[in-house]
């Protein structure tokens, strides 16, 4: 609220809020013809404007529609009317009658603005965000983005992509599935945090601009001064030849990916390379039963302790975070201290393991469907649904 609403308010005036719309388009300009709720059929236009930051979106506040409206949305000239599709049916779109809200219109699908305080999505890439085989036709990952533009995106939430794809992988999969521009991409299981412009586009085409994705300062310097990558790799290669090191300085400059063909040494083989590496090296692994994916990094570094720095760096609190993932180089976000997490419903068993693991008052607490505590003071959900589908059930759970 501005000023005078506040002072209204704690005066004890009623205060009464202008209806606010979002609405994506191609058009060049939009105007809103409509009606407040009570208004007796009288109508009237009120202009857009473009939304800073968010091509493609424009805005338009509805002074009269205290109680919401009924309205149909054209292009500037008048000669282009955007009407509800047949599942919504009728000639124009409706809000519910109450007090007046935000609301966003995209693909005729009408949603409310959370009216709460900002959330902050962290979420995974391969088989959490992007489902591959449990999401062949993109329409789980759909629904998510229209559930997080419709309801948070214009409301100071925050999204994050923290996965263990290098910057270039990271950028490949966002062309392909055309993800939403995130305010911040995390690469390489923790090891390096780009920011993003917020003026490049809210689709997938932002990933087209990879020189202008640059790493944070802060976060580079700390990466820097504390992982010798030159010194962990020269003794893998020496002494443990099982842990195949792939990518190169040029693609992971903080951590050594590596892979290990799963075998009856593997666990005493992992406990040496640890303790060869000592406790500045974190060790981070994932995978089926064939092979586990390897990262060496920084102990300073990893999917937990990037989170820790995004919730910093937006100044949303934990209790307000979204943690999202489905495998072994996920499992320390869920130790944050009081973030809430979800667990997708295609989870690794190593992931249900760990959480188990981690589970208030022990793991049967771990049940799907269901929210559980942590040691650490997290809540997380064992997802019923797979990939960008527990997401939103994740949203609906904890933030309504």
């Amino acid at each position: 609220r501005d000023l005078f609403s506040s002072y209204q308010a704690r005066r004890g005036f009623e205060v009464r809020r202008a209806m606010k719309l979002y609405y994506q388009t191609g058009w060049e300009t939009a105007a809103v013809h409509f009606c407040p709720h009570g208004d007796s059929g009288v109508w009237r236009t009120e202009p857009c404007k473009d939304v800073p930051g968010s091509s493609g979106w424009k805005v338009v506040d509805l002074p009269e529609a205290t109680t919401g409206a009924e309205f149909v949305v054209r292009n500037g000239e008048g000669t282009q009317w955007d009407n509800p599709p047949p599942e919504v049916g009728g000639q124009n779109y409706k809000t519910p009658v109450g007090a007046a809200a935000g609301y966003t219109l995209r693909w005729g699908r009408l949603f409310r603005l959370s009216d709460r305080e900002p959330v902050m999505i962290v979420s995974d890439l391969d088989h959490t965000m992007v489902g591959h085989e449990h999401d062949g036709d993109n329409g789980r990952l759909r629904d998510f983005q229209a559930n997080w533009l419709g309801r948070f995106r214009f409301s100071g939430s925050k999204l994050v992509y923290s996965t263990g794809r290098n910057k270039a992988d990271a950028l490949s999969v966002a062309r392909e599935r055309d993800l939403l521009r995130p305010d911040l991409l995390i690469c390489g299981v923790g090891t390096e945090v780009y920011e993003v412009p917020e003026d490049l586009p809210m689709d997938g085409s932002w990933s087209q601009s990879p020189e202008r994705i640059t790493l944070n300062e802060e976060w580079t310097r700390k990466m820097e001064g504390t992982f010798k990558r030159d010194e962990v790799e020269a003794l893998l290669l020496a002494k443990f030849p099982k842990f195949e090191p792939r990518g190169s300085f040029a693609s992971d400059p903080y951590r050594i990916p590596s892979a290990y063909e799963v075998d009856e040494n593997m666990e005493e083989n992992f406990r040496l390379v640890r303790e060869a590496v000592g406790p500045d090296v974190e060790v981070i692994t994932s995978g089926g039963n064939e092979w586990k994916l390897v990262d060496f990094c920084s102990a300073q570094a990893g999917k937990m302790k990037a989170c820790e720095f995004a919730i910093k760096r937006f100044g949303i609190p934990p209790e307000r975070t979204l943690v999202c993932g489905d495998s072994g180089n996920d499992e320390s976000m869920y130790r944050c201290p009081g973030v809430r997490g979800v667990a997708v419903g295609n989870s690794l068993p190593e992931l249900v393991a760990a959480l188990k693991n981690m589970a208030e008052p022990n793991g049967e607490a771990v049940i799907q469907g269901s929210v559980f505590s942590t040691k650490s003071g997290s809540q997380v959900l064992y997802a019923n649904q797979p990939v960008a589908s527990a997401i939103v059930e994740a949203l609906d759970r904890f933030f309504g």
